[in-house]
């Protein structure tokens, strides 16, 4: 059996949607002949948003994890504000007082680069050479965000010459929440130089997306690039019918992380218009930015913020609202046309109809008609959104059909089986793949 080196900053415990995909692909690797050692950070010196211990359980026996040391600058922030990492760490923004946060937001955008996990790099490149130096590799790949990752794994490639594969879930100098940085024309020409050196110099390029590998595409010459979507595992999802919805209130259910970046005032309008005659109520499941919250309120819309549920949890919970919201950021530079968010696949598989928030032209909107299994607004339509919520109140209780031949496409088996299927070819030709 083959072995790869998987770089990887977020992995279980830590929680979250980005978790999935690399603890998928290490599940379901060995089953195409190769056997992942990952390479991770000690949850005691890590910035994880969230922590689920229910997912180390899904890490095969036999797959290596080196967890290292690491420094991290939301350590001392957190302390500044008497709270832990955990409680000023989110996806795309930062909690805090709002002068704190305008520091930090800047020292972010200028100081740590390419990201806030950069003092990770140090620790993580001096673990990775000792690895390679103590067994052999085949191939080695790097997942980011953090991009930080990446910078590992180019070390590792420079050392060593093995075919290095760079896994990008999300843009990176187009990142939706880049305009929030205050970012200086320095650190602007640093960041498109680091991604520029990474994909340029990796053997291999992959995305989430097709837009995402255009975006990327446009701006760096790469030596291959494939997109392999995020998926879904089947073993993830209960057997048997949804959980019953015997209840009045016709609920509106999100999974995630949420701040006013994703908040729509179109669905706002649509939910005071549909409360004239039905009893609504909002669940935001997860990191929920309380500003948020106060958004639905000021305007009279019940809203309920549930914790951070486990994997298997959350997924059981999709299955239990009568609609569920998937709301995309409003991104910089317009590049939420790439984004498809880990979760929108276990969406689909809930079987529960899907109300999108984004660009109605882009790889989430391909999806949602491929599959049958929603639709997608702008964030300020409310005309559509409050037909498609009318559209949708008398099917609460009953089963979303889908199209399941598409949605199989996207099975994560699947999906480990094309990575498995690029590191073999890497191995024989790493320069001159097709």
């Amino acid at each position: 059996m083959k072995r790869v080196l998987l770089i990887s900053y977020y992995f279980p415990p830590s929680g979250g949607p980005g978790v999935q995909r690399i603890l998928k692909f290490v599940r379901y690797l060995p089953q195409n002949g190769w056997l992942p050692t990952v390479l991770t950070v000690n949850p005691n010196y890590a910035a994880f948003p969230s922590i689920d211990d229910s997912l180390l359980e899904e890490i095969p026996s036999d797959v290596e994890v080196v967890r290292t040391r690491a420094w991290d600058p939301f350590s001392v922030y957190g302390r500044i504000q008497g709270k832990r990492r955990d409680e000023v760490i989110k996806v795309g923004y930062i909690e805090g007082s709002q002068g704190l946060k305008n520091v930090a937001q800047w020292l972010r955008g200028n100081v740590f680069l390419p990201d806030a996990r950069v003092g990770w790099v140090p620790f993580g490149s001096r673990a990775a050479r000792k690895l390679v130096q103590k067994q052999k590799f085949d191939a080695v790949m790097s997942t980011g965000p953090p991009h930080s990752s990446h910078l590992i794994g180019m070390a590792v490639q420079k050392a060593t010459g093995l075919p290095w594969v760079v896994d990008m879930r999300d843009p990176w100098v187009e990142i939706y929440y880049r305009d929030q940085m205050y970012e200086g024309a320095i650190a602007k020409r640093i960041q498109t130089h680091l991604e520029r050196k990474v994909l340029s110099t990796a053997n291999a390029v992959i995305s989430v997306s097709r837009h995402l590998g255009m975006g990327f595409k446009r701006r760096v010459h790469m030596r291959h690039y494939e997109t392999i979507p995020n998926g879904y595992d089947p073993a993830d999802i209960p057997l048997g019918t949804s959980p019953a919805r015997e209840r009045d209130t016709f609920v509106i259910g999100y999974v995630g992380t949420y701040s006013l970046l994703t908040h729509s005032e179109g669905l706002v309008a649509a939910l005071q218009q549909l409360q004239l005659y039905v009893s609504v109520e909002v669940h935001l499941v997860g990191k929920i930015d309380s500003e948020a919250l106060e958004a639905y309120r000021a305007k009279g819309i019940p809203v309920k913020g549930v914790p951070y549920l486990s994997h298997g949890k959350a997924i059981a919970y999709m299955q239990s609202v009568d609609v569920l919201m998937l709301a995309l950021p409003r991104a910089y530079g317009g590049s939420a046309a790439g984004i498809v968010s880990g979760k929108a696949f276990e969406y689909i598989s809930a079987r529960r109809p899907i109300l999108a928030l984004g660009p109605t032209r882009g790889d989430l909107a391909d999806l949602l008609n491929q599959t049958q299994s929603g639709n997608i607004f702008d964030h300020g339509d409310r005309e559509g959104i409050l037909g498609f919520l009318n559209d949708h109140l008398e099917f609460r209780g009953k089963s979303w059909k889908i199209n399941d031949e598409a949605l199989a496409e996207y099975e994560r088996p699947r999906l480990a089986s094309k990575l498995a299927s690029l590191l073999n070819r890497l191995t024989v030709l790493p320069n001159q793949i097709h």
